[in-house]
């Protein structure tokens, strides 16, 4: 096996309207470290070096001042825009945060004051020392970070074909394939986490918000479907796995409409692809309403993955005891990669290749579509082959995600109309009694916080002010897609539109580094 190392940079500090440089990279193998002011020095340096060579984040962000090092009519992987793989001469670079998707602090990071990194400033001896330390502290705990993982589960491109591969070691049957076919019947039972605002505005009451410990793993414990083969009867099954059913919409089941997954509470009939766990927390909890079974699908063969969460909530378990960060990470990570593997869809996968500019034109004859510039390059596309698609069981995917849902769903029954937000795995509640098992068990749930003040301007969009504890408050806050101050959240929160330009540019694969003004408004 080829030996790990690591390269970091550290850049101008992000400021808006500036795309910002390179002054300083690191590289750490685990027994050399050598520094770089000079990018071109560094490619020179890696490229003779016979590497797999990670940067954590570096597919957004670092990968991006090398690019104009890599050959031309070199193949690239993009995953989700984000370079996950390049090769300079004999090194192969890899994004880490590809097989470990966490901030290194999560692990561990030390402490500096980003201001010293502005140009004339950190050029003060005593100034460029702090840095200089600060980089190789980095790169040594990303390398240990890395090299955990691989002595772990090997060279894996991602942390869910990791975990993927981990489950092959442990299943009892083989791992599923099925087709394309499949896929495209059985994914309308599939759907994402349920995230939901029940009141919006800003809320003067006293509420908590409560965890399950493990949502998914705790539903990965269930029996699943497995097999490729299954039976499509007409009417209610009590034994099916999916159901498709007419019934009042009171709020218990998915249902994707033109603003994508929704849960509608209107009482108008509709048409519903469900999971028998969905239908059961339905049934359980009186939400049936008028409710028609038109189709029962059962599957021939189950699967539950009592084995592979019980191995690694164990393994988790000792690596808290020991303090070992590394592990915990490692551990829970592998516990929650797994469900998505069986539900992922190949025909979005494509592969890539540059091309010098001067041969933008003859880029589609050679084969490839033309997906836009990477750099210095043209960046040529092309699906995978049939032959390389693979599908795995995306009915298994779609009954973990019910489960969980169920779960969610139950949980804000049993609070009794005090549920203000809620979010795939956890419940913001008014209620004294949420009526949940609290506990530290996989699957309990755990009391998160409490808090006096509430402002929800929309799915991802609020913030939660803690109870004051000793003259302190702590908040709880979301905004996905962009990083809102507490202050622009109240004011969404109480109906008004705010600009957010943020301070570090958007790297993407297919055009330069851009920075985008965003106006954000109540989504609710």
């Amino acid at each position: 096996m080829r030996q790990i190392a690591v390269i970091d940079a550290e850049t101008d500090p992000f400021k808006k309207n500036r795309i910002p440089r390179p002054f300083l990279w690191g590289y750490y193998n685990g027994s050399e470290y050598h520094q770089f002011t000079d990018t071109q020095k560094l490619a020179e340096f890696i490229a003779d070096r016979e590497e797999i060579i990670y940067a954590h984040n570096g597919g957004k962000f670092d990968f991006h001042f090398l690019l104009e090092y890599l050959e031309p009519f070199d193949n690239i992987m993009l995953i989700n825009g984000r370079i996950t793989k390049m090769r300079i001469g004999s090194a192969e670079l890899r994004d880490s945060y590809s097989i470990i998707p966490a901030p290194l602090s999560a692990y561990q990071k030390d402490e500096i004051d980003y201001a010293l990194f502005e140009a004339g400033i950190r050029d003060k001896p005593e100034n460029f020392r702090k840095i200089a330390k600060y980089l190789q502290s980095d790169c040594v705990y990303l390398w240990q970070l890395v090299t955990r993982f691989v002595e772990e589960y090997g060279l894996q491109i991602t942390q869910a074909s990791s975990a993927m591969k981990q489950w092959q070691k442990i299943a009892p049957l083989d791992v599923p394939k099925t087709t394309a076919e499949f896929y495209a019947d059985m994914s309308v039972f599939y759907y994402g986490g349920r995230v939901q605002c029940f009141r919006h505005g800003v809320i003067n009451e006293r509420f908590a918000v409560y965890d399950i410990n493990s949502a998914y793993p705790r539903a990965m414990m269930e029996k699943h479907p497995y097999s490729e083969n299954y039976a499509t009867d007409d009417g209610y099954s009590p034994t099916a796995d999916f159901y498709i059913v007419i019934a009042d919409a009171v709020g218990a089941f998915p249902y994707r409409d033109a603003d994508g997954l929704t849960f509608p509470d209107d009482g108008i009939p509709r048409e519903f692809y469900v999971t028998r766990w969905e239908y059961e927390a339905a049934r359980d909890t009186g939400a049936l309403i008028n409710a028609t079974v038109l189709r029962s699908v059962t599957f021939c063969g189950h699967m539950d993955f009592s084995e592979y969460i019980g191995k690694f909530w164990a393994l988790r378990k000792e690596a808290k005891e020991k303090k070992d960060d590394a592990g915990s990470l490692l551990y829970k990570l592998a516990m929650n990669s797994l469900y998505g593997k069986f539900a992922a869809n190949p025909e979005s996968y494509r592969e890539y290749m540059v091309f010098p500019q001067s041969y933008a034109a003859d880029v589609a004859v050679s084969g490839w579509a033309l997906g836009g510039e990477l750099g210095p390059w043209v960046l040529g596309q092309a699906p995978l082959s049939a032959e390389r698609m693979r599908y795995y069981n995306v009915a298994t995917g779609a009954s973990i995600t019910g489960y969980v849902r169920a779960m969610l769903w139950r949980a804000i029954c049993a609070s009794n109309g005090g549920v203000i937000y809620c979010d795939t795995d956890s419940i913001a509640t008014t209620a004294s009694d949420p009526g949940i098992a609290l506990g530290d068990a996989l699957g309990e749930w755990k009391h998160e916080g409490d808090f006096d003040r509430a402002g929800i301007g929309g799915k991802k969009l609020y913030i939660f002010r803690g109870v004051e504890k000793n003259g302190k408050r702590e908040y709880k806050t979301a905004s996905k897609g962009v990083r809102l101050n507490n202050a622009d959240l109240w004011k969404v929160a109480k109906g008004c539109e705010v600009s957010f330009t943020p301070e570090n540019p958007t790297f993407s694969p297919k055009k330069p580094p851009t920075f985008t003004t965003r106006k954000i408004k109540p989504t609710y």
